[in-house]
């Protein structure tokens, strides 16, 4: 398994912060790299909501569909999501600290059965390029959270 870690300090508190990484309906608003969210599932942002993602990655549009499998209000989520017989968990982390939120984003690549090894050259290859990802979304999520 491949994992990435990004974490970025927020100068807002953490269930401003949550309500803003949560928030599919303006997803495209606050990351410049999502293009289109359609959304699967009815209700708000829980355990359980699906939706498919189309973003802009390395200059071409991808779509992916999305799912909560893991949720715990102004704490915790995890997104997974399914490319290429890889599953793929991100965990986003929040808490509180002196002067607002500590963001931590996980990023995990399993690649669920495959020879061992088999995916360590490739792996070693897109983390660097899934951190730099990681990191504009986060910094642009900062952006909007702050300015809100």
């Amino acid at each position: 398994m491949t994992t990435v870690t990004v974490t970025s300090q927020i100068e807002a508190p953490v269930e401003k912060t949550f309500a803003m990484f949560t928030d599919l309906d303006h997803a495209t608003e606050h990351v410049d790299a999502i293009k289109e969210i359609e959304m699967l599932t009815p209700g708000g942002f829980s355990l359980g909501t699906r939706w498919r993602e189309t973003r802009d990655v390395l200059g071409r549009l991808d779509s992916a569909e999305m799912e909560v499998t893991a949720f715990e209000k102004n704490r915790t989520y995890t997104i997974t999501h399914h490319k290429a017989g890889t599953r793929v968990d991100t965990v986003f982390t929040f808490e509180p600290s002196a002067s607002g939120t500590k963001v931590s984003i996980e990023f995990g690549l399993d690649s669920q059965g495959l020879p061992p090894g088999l995916l360590t050259p490739v792996s070693w290859a897109i983390a660097g390029k899934v951190r730099e990802v990681l990191g504009h979304d986060l910094e642009d999520l900062k952006k909007s959270v702050e300015k809100a």
